[in-house]
């Protein structure tokens, strides 16, 4: 569902916000600041947007029309090459094929590649010889589709030429090596993004995990057993789904390519495997003229029995396939998101570039932030992101999440801040910091950080530079950045952790329980580490840096706040690991609540 006049779509921000860039700045502009390629749809909807439609409009429209327009290409191509029959099959089949209403839900740079390699499709099938109009036309196609989307170009494309080994080829195979080379100049410059991204997520791809073994079902749908027949009876179909589904299991081989795996499932071409199958499926029926039957039923009562089962799958697979795609189709921004941005882009007036703060627990951020950084690029408009706490930011340093996908977004989103010019306090400091209550945590804002800024509207802060310019050290809120831990480890509200929460244990359980938390030092010096604790009664705690104990801490009792220093530890720039394991004895219980750890140049 909608609201506030926005899209559907996780995605669609993205496009949005491309369209704008394209529209005001110009081409060249997006391609600074995502790279040349999977661009050609923003680019679409920039002419557009130039054109005086909004972009949010164009967002609701523009895929609907794709989307509509599939059944008629898909049916198309088995006109060309079959029949009127088999294409009205196909046709009817289309509405149950979950990649539809999939694809027009956010994913619509794939949706408009589909579009346009299906119409590449027909025209190499209606193409007499290799240099035809309709051919040069239809590499055309396949060449935009690859700048629209070059793994779909790319997947769809390889199934196409591997089709064409067969007899039941749907185009020359001269013209299936003319597609491969179209999207040549696409593929390389998606090597090259591929590169730099395993550059900045040190050489993995693991941002999410495998998909459900239950979501198959849904995406291969209602249509199942009628797209099983397809696989046996048609090749082209056949070729499709099998590496459709060959990739799709290689997830759960290498976690590495899930994020090709569950786009070549959702493009498993089911109104193909579904449609062809009935077709052949009835004209092997058709052709029956005598079986035994038990009971002696009549052949004609089995064969309209038969066909009434089809159109009944073909008919309820509509309904059905809508619903289980609908939790896709919802505004992927809450109401009161909106609205702290809307407020933004209404009353605030940016002389230098405005940076937008995002920030959430470890396991979330690296999500949320993408989608965050959208939202404010198509309300808002051009700006900077960054994803963590402020002090690693007034530093110029990533905030070292331990999440591989918080960890890259946070790298990227601070490669661009230095591609900007901002290579110092100073010149950071002469763009407006802006943080916004819906889409940071923790919030409200420790006491360490609200010093640092001034709300303007409820909810939305901007920073004093003044104050910025004095921070030193770095406060690091531990239930926001803890790494791997043993026991019962959590968040809780306690009115005396300025962190707003504490991060804490109480667990007797398991015969280790420690807590691991990642510090990231720039510059290499002397520090001193202030570990701020509630001092209740329990277990002593000991206290790790890189595996090397640095100090033990007692309780005392006094059920107050206590802050312990380490001093003259020397940290080396990079990464390092600090640990704070409780000692198992002589309580059998565990217990600790951390607030904060503050580092400090000695």
């Amino acid at each position: 569902m909608g609201h506030d006049g926005l899209p559907i779509g996780y995605d669609s921000p993205h496009y949005i916000g491309g369209a704008l860039m394209v529209a005001s700045q110009g081409p060249l502009a997006l391609v600074s600041l995502q790279g040349p390629y999977d661009i050609l749809y923003q680019m679409v909807e920039g002419v557009f947007v130039w054109l005086g439609i909004q972009g949010t409009t164009l967002e609701i429209i523009l895929p609907i029309i794709l989307a509509a327009s599939i059944p008629y290409l898909i049916s198309k191509l088995v006109l060309v090459q079959l029949n009127h029959r088999a294409a009205l099959l196909v046709a009817l089949a289309t509405p149950g094929w979950f990649a539809v209403y999939r694809l027009q839900a956010d994913l619509h740079a794939n949706l408009l590649a589909l579009a346009l390699f299906l119409c590449a499709l027909i025209l190499f099938s209606q193409a007499r010889s290799s240099p035809s109009p309709r051919f040069i036309c239809g590499l055309a196609l396949i060449g935009f589709a690859s700048f629209t989307h070059i793994e779909s170009t790319l997947f769809l494309t390889s199934v196409t030429t591997i089709s064409n080994l067969t007899k039941f080829r749907p185009c020359s195979f001269r013209m299936s090596l003319a597609a491969v080379a179209a999207v040549v100049p696409a593929a390389l410059l998606y090597l090259l993004h591929l590169v730099q991204l395993l550059a900045l997520s040190g050489g993995s791809l693991v941002f999410s995990t495998p998909q459900p073994l239950g979501s198959w079902i849904t995406i291969l749908g209602p249509l199942i057993p009628l797209s099983i027949i397809g696989l046996v009876l048609d090749v082209f179909a056949s070729i499709w789904g099998i590496v459709s589904l060959a990739i799709g299991v290689s997830q759960y081989v290498s976690p590495q390519t899930v994020i090709f795996a569950q786009r070549a499932l959702i493009l498993i071409p089911t109104p193909l495997l579904a449609g062809l199958g009935v077709y052949r499926l009835s004209r092997m029926i058709a052709g029956m003229r005598t079986m035994r039957l038990p009971l002696r039923i009549p052949l004609r009562y089995v064969k309209t029995g038969v066909l009434v089962a089809i159109f009944a799958i073909l008919a309820l697979s509509w309904p059905i396939t809508s619903t289980w795609a609908a939790p896709n189709e919802k505004v992927f921004l809450t109401s009161a998101e909106y609205q702290q941005l809307n407020w933004v882009s209404s009353n605030l007036k940016f002389s230098a570039t405005p940076i937008f703060m995002f920030n959430d627990v470890d396991e979330f951020a690296g999500d949320l932030a993408p989608l965050y950084d959208n939202w404010a690029l198509a309300l808002v408009g051009p700006h900077l992101s960054y994803l963590g706490l402020t002090d690693y930011l007034v530093q110029l340093e990533e905030t070292p999440f331990s999440d591989l996908a918080s960890r890259t977004t946070s790298e990227v989103f601070m490669q661009q801040i230095r591609n900007a010019g901002i290579t110092s306090k100073a010149s950071l400091l002469q763009h407006p910091i802006i943080i916004m209550s819906e889409f940071y945590r923790p919030f409200p804002l420790p006491a360490y950080t609200s010093t640092l800024f001034a709300q303007v509207s409820p909810g939305i802060f901007i920073d004093n530079a003044t104050s910025l310019g004095t921070l030193g050290n770095v406060t690091l809120p531990l239930y926001m950045i803890f790494r791997a831990h043993s026991g019962t480890w959590g968040g809780m509200l306690a009115p005396w952790a300025k962190s707003i929460y504490a991060y804490g244990v109480n667990d007797s359980v398991p015969p280790n329980v420690y807590a691991s938390f990642e510090l990231g030092i720039q510059q290499p010096g002397t520090f001193t580490l202030g570990l701020r604790y509630w001092d209740g009664s329990g277990n002593n705690m000991t206290v790790s840096l890189d595996g090397t104990s640095i100090g033990t801490i007692s309780y005392n009792s006094t059920e107050s706040p206590v802050i312990r220093n380490f001093q003259r530890i020397p940290l080396s720039s990079g990464t390092h690991i600090l640990t704070i394991a409780i000692n198992s004895g002589p309580s059998r219980v565990r217990y600790a609540s951390l607030d904060y750890l503050v580092l400090t140049s000695s």
